[in-house]
């Protein structure tokens, strides 16, 4: 250990702060200065390093009413009370937040870098400090007990840096990944939902950004149906024309420790990049087995929006299910079916159960579709196959990189790693105030 680091508690590192009770009356809104943050919104998609937003805000007044004292920018946010705490997620506040009471705010000290809280606290194991059985819980007196070394503050922000560099490269290629998915789900929408260049071509002129050989695969007319108008030559059909069910269930005994292994946990809402899996020692009970490329949907719950493309092979909880086309010519139209919203809400309609509805396949299998040439299919294939090449080599550097980040985050926290002499970074993008400024106090409300 460096001579510089000194022997601190938590609660000379940071005060924790616990959140209050959130009330029903203020479900659903979202137009007051302070996010009202919930566990629920720990796990929206995002930042992995800072919370982006939260279903419901309050404004001034009701903080007030609410005796509710908003955490400041820089503040860690992470779980108290239940299950959630098992997840270790934690994030960093960008601006002054007020939490439910099921949340805790570490909020640092003065000479402490947020940034560095931040790390800190994620190498700490929570569920040792965890009480309770039926409901578990955290206090903050045996959070504040908790012995470690503090290095100097430059020394902080040096590995702050360190480690926020790659926390934002991995943020880059996830952002990256956003642009990738949105582009793939306009191109189908607009070849297969909205028939753009057939529209185009029947009122006489080329479709716009297509070129002539693509564009002559594609019909200039509609023909009506019962079902609807669809492009000459097509027919209406459902899902199940051109998709199946692949579905192998394995026990686990079955399974090398090492398979990779997919839970709707591990299932990100609204996007089909799949970066995280765990491995089959997790596994207690039959799965399905998946093969890289297959398309996976959770079916617990569909209105989660849980769709993905499987990123390697392995196996994954039979609350999902694994789909694959009939024709790999239609492997992009089943991927934009499949991820739109519009069949999301079919299956949510349909599903059976109140409490934990599930969809099925058989229902899935009836969504409705225009059926295309598959030579149409095919183009469509050939324009998103790169997209989902770059998607899926964005998914590998990110875990890479995240790789490097846990594998340096201890050495470096514990002095173990000596840093050569260097300014820390003057501009950094995600540069914290320490603490919380006075003039910042006298806006909120007291504390009870």
């Amino acid at each position: 250990m460096g001579s510089e680091h000194k022997a601190v508690t938590l609660d000379e590192l940071c005060e924790f702060r616990a959140g209050v009770a959130f009330p029903h009356r203020f479900q659903g809104r979202s137009r007051g200065e302070f996010p009202f943050l919930k566990v629920s919104d720990l796990s929206r998609p995002g930042n992995e390093l800072f919370i982006v937003g939260a279903e419901n805000s309050v404004d001034t007044q009701a903080a007030a009413e609410l005796r509710g004292r908003p955490v400041p920018a820089g503040s860690v946010i992470f779980a108290k009370i239940g299950e959630a705490i098992r997840h270790n997620r934690k994030r960093l506040t960008k601006r002054p937040i007020l939490l439910d009471n099921n949340l805790m705010a570490a909020v640092p000290r003065e000479g402490v870098e947020p940034r560095f809280l931040y790390y800190l606290l994620c190498t700490l194991n929570f569920e040792e400090l965890i009480e309770g059985s039926a409901l578990p819980y955290l206090k903050a007196s045996a959070l504040g007990r908790i012995e470690l070394e503090l290095p100097p503050l430059p020394l902080q922000r040096r590995i702050a840096d360190i480690l926020g560099t790659l926390d934002e490269r991995i943020e880059l290629t996830r952002q990256l990944n956003l642009t990738l998915e949105a582009l793939a789900s306009t191109l189908f929408q607009s070849w297969f939902v909205d028939f753009y260049p057939v529209v185009a071509k029947s009122e006489g002129h080329p479709p716009l950004g297509m070129g002539d050989e693509v564009a002559a695969l594609f019909p200039d007319d509609f023909a009506m149906t019962n079902e609807g108008p669809v492009p000459s030559g097509w027919r209406w059909g459902t899902l199940g024309d051109v998709a199946r069910q692949f579905r192998e269930v394995v026990d686990p005994g079955q399974l090398e420790g090492s398979t990779p292994y997919i839970g709707l946990e591990h299932m990100p809402q609204r996007s089909i990049a799949l970066s995280q899996w765990g491995t089959a020692t997790e596994v207690q009970s039959p799965k399905c087995r998946f093969r890289a490329g297959n398309l996976l949907f959770g079916k617990l719950r569909p209105y989660f929006h849980k769709v993905g493309i499987a990123p390697v092979d392995g196996v994954c909880s039979t609350d999902i299910v694994v789909v694959e086309p009939t024709d790999p010519a239609f492997y992009s139209l089943v991927l934009g079916h499949l991820s739109s919203v519009e069949f999301v809400s079919f299956t949510d309609s349909g599903s059976d159960g109140t409490r934990m509805p599930r969809t099925s396949w058989e229902r899935m299998a009836r969504y409705p579709i225009a059926l295309p040439d598959p030579r149409c299919a095919e183009a469509l294939n050939r324009l998103m196959r790169p997209l989902l090449d770059k998607l899926h080599a964005n998914v590998q550097e990110g875990r890479t990189l995240a790789a490097l980040r846990d594998l340096l985050l201890p050495q470096l926290l514990s002095g173990e790693l000596e840093l050569p002499d260097a300014q820390p970074s003057q501009g950094h993008s995600e540069r914290l105030p320490p603490v919380l400024a006075e003039r910042d106090r006298v806006a909120y409300p007291q504390d009870p």
